[in-house]
C-alpha cells in the first residue's frame, strides 16, 4: 500500500482509529497515510501491523485484530476481546498493549481492536529467566482477583469455566479422535467417564482471572518494560491451575522451580495457596489441558502414536489423583478423624 494515500478498504478502520488516537493522545489529529503488513501467527484472526503517519509527521505502530465469530460461541464469543480491552483492561495494570480504538458492532459482526505494537520478542525465544519473569507476573494477576468472582462478573464480557466449558472440552477432542483416530474412541470414553467427578472438584476450588490461553505465544517479552500478555480473547473467571499448566507445558525437570516462583510470589499478594488442593487442581487442569491438545492439535497430526500419548498423559493423572486420595484418606484414618464415605462402587 502507497504510504502517500490511504487505500479505499481501509478508509472505516481509518476513521475508527483517527477518532481513537484523538482521544489517546488528547488532540484532535488526522492520519495521512497508512501503511499495512499482514502477520502472521498463531492467531485465528486476521492481524496487520499498520504504520501510521499523523498530520504533524509522528508515526505509529499499530497491530491491527479484526476478530472473527467461532463455532463454539457458547463458551468464547471472540467479539468480546473488545470488551475486555475496553473494560478490564483499561488501565493496563496488567501490562496489556495500550488500546488505540476499537469497534464493538454487533449487527454486521464487526469486532476491531486497534493496539500497541509491543513487539514480537515471545517468550519462547527467551532463556528461563524471563520464563520466572512470566510465572511472577501470573502470580500477580491471579492474586489480584483471587476469590473476586462477583467483580470480575461485573465487566460483564467474561465467561465462566464451569461444567459446559469442561464438557464442550471433553465433546470436541471425542469428535476430533472420532474423526482422525477412531480406533482409540473407545479409551477416550472410558478415561472420560469419571469428568463429572473432576468437574464437581474443579467448581469447588476459588476462582480469580485467569488469561485463558496462558501460552509462551501470547506473551511478549519487551526490553525495559517486562512482560506484555496478549491475546484475551480466552479469558474467563477460573482455577489459577488452568494458566499455571498450560504455561508449565514442555518444560520437564524445571517445573518445580518455575512453580516455586508462582507459588512465592503468589504469596505476597494473596494468603497462600492451599498446596494439596492447588496440587490436585493441577492434576485436573492437565486433564482438560490435554483435551484442549486433543481438540485443537489433532487434525493437522493424524498420528496414532501422538493420540496413544495424550490418553497415556489423562491416564497418568487419574492415576496421580487417585493415590493422593487414597493417601489422604489413610492419613485421616491414622489420625483417629472420622473419614468421609467413599465415592467408589
Amino acid at each position: 500500500m502507497s504510504a502517500t494515500q490511504i487505500d479505499e478498504n481501509l478508509l472505516a478502520p481509518t476513521a475508527i482509529l483517527e477518532q481513537g488516537l484523538s482521544r489517546y493522545l488528547g488532540r484532535a489529529l488526522q492520519i495521512v497515510a497508512i501503511q499495512s503488513q499482514p502477520l502472521y501467527s498463531f492467531s485465528t484472526h486476521p492481524i496487520e501491523r499498520l504504520t501510521v503517519t499523523l498530520d504533524d509527521n509522528q508515526q505509529l505502530s499499530v497491530i491491527f485484530k479484526q476478530l472473527q465469530l467461532k463455532c463454539d460461541r457458547h463458551i468464547r464469543h471472540c467479539g468480546k476481546e473488545v470488551w475486555i480491552y475496553e473494560r478490564l483492561l483499561a488501565n493496563r495494570h496488567l501490562g496489556t498493549p495500550a488500546l488505540y480504538a476499537s469497534l464493538y458492532d454487533e449487527s454486521n459482526h464487526r469486532y476491531w481492536l486497534f493496539l500497541e505494537d509491543v513487539g514480537e520478542w515471545k517468550l519462547e525465544y527467551c532463556d528461563v529467566e524471563e520464563w520466572f519473569a512470566a510465572f511472577r507476573w501470573l502470580a500477580r494477576m491471579h492474586a489480584t482477583y483471587y476469590r473476586r468472582d462477583a467483580q470480575l462478573r461485573e465487566f460483564d464480557c467474561l465467561v465462566e469455566h464451569k461444567a459446559v466449558f469442561y464438557r464442550y472440552l471433553a465433546e470436541m477432542a471425542r469428535q476430533s479422535i472420532q474423526e482422525y483416530q477412531p480406533q482409540a474412541i473407545a479409551r477416550f470414553d472410558s478415561l472420560m467417564s469419571r469428568l463429572d467427578e473432576l468437574i464437581a472438584e474443579l467448581e469447588e476450588q476459588p476462582h480469580t482471572l485467569v488469561h485463558g490461553d496462558m501460552s509462551c505465544h501470547n506473551l511478549i517479552v519487551q526490553p525495559e518494560v517486562g512482560i506484555r500478555p496478549i491475546d484475551w480473547e480466552w479469558a474467563a473467571i477460573g482455577v489459577p491451575a488452568w494458566d499455571v499448566v498450560r504455561l508449565l507445558a514442555g518444560w520437564g525437570a524445571e517445573k518445580p522451580r518455575l512453580l516455586a516462583v508462582y507459588l512465592d510470589e503468589f504469596a505476597r499478594h494473596a494468603p497462600p495457596l492451599d498446596r494439596p488442593s492447588f496440587d490436585r487442581t493441577l492434576a485436573g487442569c492437565e486433564i482438560l489441558k490435554t483435551l484442549w491438545y486433543l481438540r485443537w492439535c489433532l487434525a493437522p497430526r493424524r498420528n496414532t502414536a501422538c493420540v496413544e500419548d495424550l490418553l497415556d498423559k489423562i491416564a497418568d493423572r487419574w492415576y496421580w489423583l487417585d493415590k493422593e486420595e487414597n493417601h489422604e484418606r489413610s492419613l485421616t484414618n491414622c489420625l483417629g478423624i472420622t473419614d468421609r464415605p467413599s465415592d467408589s462402587t
